[in-house]
């Protein structure tokens, strides 16, 4: 009788045996996607105001992963711009266009890769100083790389010349301690501390992300906190020797004071 207590782990493993036994190895071809490693990463923001003031390129990466099993050759990989229905990037003027011969030679697949980094070249336009630029990117279906999954052939690139609003600023949510956005308070954040205040150091210093949770390992409710009165203090003593000047106390372009 004891050996009947056994029979439903054997019919189990059986099971198990059987199912792995079943596996087939991917064949539905190759295909490439954007890397996405948050729902986030579907939106890229950038300002030429962070770099040096005689830049006039810049490059932000695009990260690529393929579908399927890797080549032992070299894959081409074909990038398009859509219509965003924003104010869309002009190629040639805003940026080196995708198909362009310069870059041609950096958008493959390396041998034995899956995922590849490929450039996308910005041009500091002077009309970026007045006006955002939109590139809406897309993987083009091609021989090598036919579309399988649109949902994920797709990311968007914002940028400009100007001091732009970092995705990862959450007024919205409840953790988020900096308040509401301004441009005039950002760029005294900016000048107060020496740091950039972008969606890097908001990640990878301060711990705050763009979507829920809101926050990474990097966060520290403590810290945030211990900046937000720095800055309060810091915009009390400019405002302090803004008025000793006969100033108004620092406001934004509508006439809201800055505060934290």
């Amino acid at each position: 009788m004891k050996n009947i207590h056994h029979l439903p782990v054997l019919f189990l493993l059986f099971s198990l045996v059987s199912c792995e036994k079943e596996l087939e190895v991917y064949s539905a071809g190759a295909g490439l996607n954007f890397f996405r490693a948050t729902p986030g990463d579907t939106l890229l923001s950038y300002s030429f105001i962070y770099g040096s003031p005689d830049a006039v390129r810049d490059t932000v990466w695009l990260e690529v992963e393929t579908i399927g099993l890797p080549s032992a050759a070299p894959r081409p990989v074909t990038i398009g711009q859509a219509p965003s229905g924003a104010n869309d990037a002009v190629p040639g003027t805003h940026y080196v266009p995708f198909d362009d011969p310069s870059v041609q030679d950096a958008y493959i697949i390396p041998p034995g890769q899956t995922r590849a980094r490929l450039p996308l070249i910005l041009k500091r336009d002077p009309s970026l100083q007045t006006t955002q630029v939109v590139i809406l990117a897309r993987v083009r279906s091609t021989d090598v790389f036919p579309l399988i999954n649109p949902e994920r052939n797709f990311v968007k690139i914002v940028f400009s010349d100007q001091l732009e609003k970092p995705d990862n600023w959450n007024e919205g949510t409840y953790l988020f301690p900096f308040g509401t956005y301004g441009p005039v308070k950002h760029r005294f954040m900016i000048e107060q501390t020496g740091e950039r205040w972008d969606n890097e150091y908001f990640s990878e210093t301060l711990g705050i992300v763009r979507d829920s949770p809101y926050y990474n390992a990097n966060y520290d409710n403590a810290y945030c906190d211990y900046l937000v009165g720095v800055l309060a203090r810091l915009l009390q003593q400019h405002n302090a020797e803004r008025q000793a000047l006969g100033l108004d106390v620092l406001k934004e372009a509508d006439g809201t004071p800055v505060s934290f």
